[in-house]
């Protein structure tokens, strides 16, 4: 008795610190929620203090939301949502294949290659953002969706990610499927992809992660109001005559909102894939 009481007494620490640390992250989140439901004039009225009108309006008002939605954002959010669903979409099958193929198939200098690709997502994007911008120019490919949409789809960890998934799939399944005389493209989309849903959304997450909070690309690029997306749109709010800090919270409040909905979702395989792949 005396044990299973000092189990449970853990269990019920383990749950009030871990309680704690959530309301500690999602504090921000939710103090920026609700400033954006301020008057201008009292957004920062209650700032300097932390007490439950930090958090809790004295009057609320949608004007800021209103004055959002009569601008450029709802146009910024239709392109940030169909350049991160392009990209996750081009960028799973892209690399679930460059994974597949490191994963099944020997060649002279795959090891190296592979070597090379996993140190591609070490480089930061910043360091190759002038050559990438010269050929998009090149390309004709300035303030389109290709260039906002293309750069993005290869990604090194999740071709990683991908390799480590069918390399622990039995290889048996695969020369089974050859010996039925099935194709190595009839292998990877009737047998590996169907069998590496975990990996799938983990991928998705990661792509999706780094697309939608993808600013110094998009703002070079593509900075036109017809191309822009949700950060370079919140980057417009500041100003040297001032910042519109009601539409900056209501705006970051808005991306917070929808980027939640497939995080939410798919963290679960996320973790689920990353403990796996620590395993291997």
């Amino acid at each position: 008795m005396h044990h299973k009481a000092v189990e449970k007494g853990r269990e019920a620490l383990r749950y009030l610190l871990l309680t704690v640390i959530a309301l500690a992250l999602l504090a921000p989140l939710l103090w920026m929620a609700m400033t954006s439901l301020r008057p201008q004039e009292e957004i920062f009225r209650f700032a300097t203090t932390l007490s439950v009108q930090s958090f809790i309006p004295t009057r609320l008002t949608f004007s800021n939301y209103a004055k959002l939605l009569s601008g450029d954002f709802p146009r910024a959010i239709a392109n940030s949502i169909f350049v991160t669903a392009s990209t996750v979409t081009l960028g799973v099958i892209i690399n679930a294949l460059a994974g597949f193929a490191f994963a099944v198939f020997r060649f002279r200098g795959s090891n190296l290659l592979f070597g090379a690709v996993v140190a591609s997502f070490m480089m930061p994007f910043e360091a190759i953002i002038l050559p990438l911008y010269i050929l998009a120019r090149w390309l004709n490919w300035t303030n389109t969706y290709q260039a906002l949409i293309l750069p993005d789809v290869a990604n090194g960890f999740v071709i990683f990610l991908f390799r480590q998934c069918f390399l622990g799939m039995p290889r048996e399944l695969f020369e089974a499927a050859r010996v039925d005389g099935a194709g190595w493209l009839c292998i990877f989309f009737r047998i590996a992809m169907p069998l590496s849903g975990p990996t799938i959304a983990a991928a998705s997450l990661l792509i999706f992660v780094h697309q939608w909070d993808s600013f110094f690309w998009p703002l070079v690029v593509a900075g036109t109001s017809e191309y822009m997306v949700i950060p370079v749109a919140i980057g417009r709010f500041f100003s040297m005559e001032g910042n519109d800090w009601g539409a900056i919270f209501s705006a970051g409040t808005v991306a917070t909102l929808i980027a939640a909905v497939p995080f939410l979702y798919l963290q679960k395989f996320y973790v689920q894939t990353m403990m796996s792949s620590a395993i291997k």
